[in-house]
């Protein structure tokens, strides 16, 4: 099935023609403030007239909340429901009812499907999913952790096997590490834990994001005047390596500050390798070990320093680095030394295969089961 996939960014919709997992066309356009102006400019996409042209849309949705648990066909119950959840996501989820609204309004009679990044995580046990909470917070009000990026961690599991030419591995801890970032311990194929939780706040360091904090620091700062709002947008657009770095979000530039030996830079850099070691060290602790190690994302792709600097700091685990293949390779491959206990790769993300196999399943009409949750020893 030819599919049109759309995934919706900060500033920008990157789209993608696939015909199964063969990618035919892709563009990127600018992210419109409004149904009409999204609407106007996915019609200009040459994608429409293209020969042979899709035949059904899937749109990736960072947030499905308690009420999607998997991939949906959408009408505008599906679009209520999602304004329901916007207080989970509210930097994400209303671009992408923007971004639906938009594509199920155009004269086109091709069906629509929202596929979740949250799906994926569906398969933690209570002991990852519930917080250490009043048990109404979580009852009444939702709260429990969710994950993201799933949409590449199924990519991870679906491809892996194929570069590997063995089945997957049983212990794998993946990375999607870009200016989101966040890690996933998968045991046979399965997600048991996730450093994102209810919100992209939590787990790695981020672009602009702070990772894991305390927080205590929030009431602090509450009873200190600061708002909800102030406090949301700090979280969100002013942390993370832009506000160790000092002002600077881009890890290739954090990288060229830090050959010129900016003391700020160098911080920045160390304290995401700290957070990624520290990550995918208990990771290991608590699948029992570990056999695989994925890294994707910008970061994860193109950076040989910091995937040779995570390596290095992972050597107790029995990781060695491939310097030829890590430092001057490119495209999908292992960068980890045959002597490496763990196997090391560094994969192109491509949320948009998963995408549409997720569509091509909801329009062909399968049954998708969601997996029940799971302890990691199930």
């Amino acid at each position: 099935m030819r599919v049109l996939s759309v995934n919706p960014g900060s500033s920008s919709l990157k789209t993608t023609l696939l015909d199964g997992e063969k990618i035919l066309v892709d563009h990127e356009i600018p992210l419109e403030d409004s149904v009409k102006g999204m609407r106007e400019a996915l019609s200009s996409l040459s994608l429409w007239s293209h020969n042979p042209p899709p035949e059904a849309i899937g749109v990736r949705v960072v947030h499905g909340g308690r009420a999607f648990g998997a991939s949906v066909r959408v009408d505008t119950g599906v679009l209520s429901k999602l304004g329901d959840l916007v207080p989970l996501a509210p930097l994400h989820l209303p671009i992408a009812i923007r971004v639906l609204s938009a594509l199920t309004g155009m004269n086109h009679s091709l069906p629509v499907v929202a596929v979740f990044d949250t799906q994926f995580h569906r398969t933690l046990p209570e002991v990852a999913r519930r917080y250490a909470l009043p048990l109404e917070w979580e009852e009444r009000d939702g709260i429990e952790k969710y994950g993201f990026h799933g949409l590449s961690y199924d990519d991870v599991v679906h491809r892996l096997p194929i570069l590997m030419g063995a089945p997957l591995p049983e212990r794998v801890v993946a990375i999607h590490w870009g200016n989101g970032a966040s890690a996933c311990a998968l045991l046979g194929g399965r997600s048991v834990e996730t450093s994102m939780g209810l919100t992209p706040l939590d787990g790695l360091i981020m672009g602009t994001r702070p990772g894991s904090i305390d927080p205590g620091i929030f009431p602090s700062l509450l009873r200190k005047g600061y708002s909800a709002e102030v406090l949301e947008d700090a979280l969100n657009h002013r942390s993370g390596l832009f506000a160790l770095s000092g002002g600077v979000s881009d890890f290739r530039e954090i990288e060229e500050r830090l050959e010129r030996k900016d003391p700020r830079a160098a911080l920045a850099f160390d304290k995401a390798i700290h957070s990624a070691v520290m990550t995918v060290g208990a990771y290991a602790a608590l699948l029992g070990g570990l056999e695989a190690l994925v890294l994707t994302g910008g970061v994860g792709e193109h950076s040989w320093r910091a995937r040779g600097a995570l390596m290095e700091r992972l050597a107790f685990l029995g990781v060695r680095e491939d310097p030829v293949s890590n430092r001057s390779g490119s495209g999908d491959r292992r960068i980890s030394g045959e002597d490496s206990r763990v196997k090391v790769w560094a994969l192109h993300a491509r949320e948009d295969r998963t995408i549409a196999r997720e569509t091509e399943r909801v329009v062909g009409g399968d049954k998708i089961e969601v997996p029940k949750p799971g302890g990691v020893n199930a």
